[in-house]
């Protein structure tokens, strides 16, 4: 049995996702300045850090979740679907 439905989970994916995307670009603007920073801003940088790929874990962990229940064939938007919107692209380097 699963702790949360899927249509639950439609509501929290996005805004999971949403806040993915939050941390993502507070990071990004944070990008090169480490040279510059505190010793407080980078461990509080480091922490967002560790923040980041505990949401990601859980992102995942959701994902797998709800596309089990698709699977078992309730109509649902797909992953993408709930999650596109919240996505950054970022240019590579070079």
């Amino acid at each position: 049995m699963r702790s949360i439905s899927e249509r639950d989970l439609t509501v929290v994916i996005p805004l999971l996702a949403a806040k993915i995307r939050d941390i993502r670009l507070e990071l990004l603007a944070g990008e090169g300045r480490e040279d510059e920073m505190s010793d407080e801003e980078f461990d509080e940088q480091t922490d967002t850090q560790d923040l980041l790929a505990t949401y990601e874990i859980t992102m995942d962990n959701l994902r797998e979740e709800y596309e089990a229940g698709l699977r078992e064939g309730i109509l649902l938007p797909s992953f993408e679907q709930l999650t596109k919107a919240f996505e950054i692209d970022v240019l590579p380097k070079g």
